[in-house]
């Protein structure tokens, strides 16, 4: 589900810097789904590649405000199932850009080129759901993508666990991403009377 989540997010990123930026040779990926770091080589080598934008996972964590309590659902035969309450969870990914001695431009200056037009994408469209996103995976029902304001110190903590130098980039906080699994508890013909005994026996 996660995968599902932060590929769909890149192909739609992508649809749209490539729609700005015109390449040459048609589409290309200009931003890709990776780690910042290999995180097992000795000084975290980048591996972003040069030139290209990067959507990395940092963190998850579980969406406690709206969080589900049903348990019971019906099913197709009319019969009620109980499973257990689905789990939502919010995304932390970071775009980065890592834009080192690209020729015919200043490198630093086309990387926050490229940074600014993803976070004009996401300011434009921020809610993903099938009825305006149809490349969207059936599995997910609604994405709500934020962006997430961080302070210095938090900013360097977080790069410090990547392992890397700063590269300039974006955190954003992508909402309600679910996970059901419907092994079913128990499961009940629905009560359709009800009735009242006055009487005591």
């Amino acid at each position: 589900m996660i995968d599902e989540a932060l590929k769909f997010l890149t192909l739609e990123v992508n649809k749209y810097l490539n729609m700005r930026s015109m390449p040459v040779s048609g589409t290309t990926d200009e931003i890709q789904l990776s780690s910042v770091t290999h995180a097992a080589t000795e000084g975290s080598e980048v591996t972003i590649a040069n030139g290209k934008l990067a959507l990395s996972l940092i963190n998850i964590e579980e969406e406690r405000v709206v969080k589900e309590q049903r348990t019971a659902y019906r099913n197709e035969n009319n019969d009620i199932e109980h499973y257990n309450p689905e789990i939502r969870i919010n995304l932390y990914v970071l775009i980065s850009a890592r834009f080192d001695n690209i020729s015919g431009a200043s490198s630093y200056e086309e990387g926050l080129k490229q940074l600014s037009y993803v976070m004009t994408f996401f300011q434009g469209k921020h809610v993903f759901v099938p009825e305006n996103s149809p490349d969207m995976p059936s599995e997910l029902q609604k994405l709500i993508v934020e962006l997430y304001s961080t302070s210095f110190e938090q900013q360097y903590n977080y790069w410090t666990v990547i392992g890397t130098k700063y590269l300039p980039s974006a955190l954003y906080r992508v909402r309600l991403v679910t996970f059901q699994d419907k092994r079913i508890l128990d499961q009940a013909a629905p009560i359709t009377t009800s009735s009242i005994n006055l009487t005591g026996n």
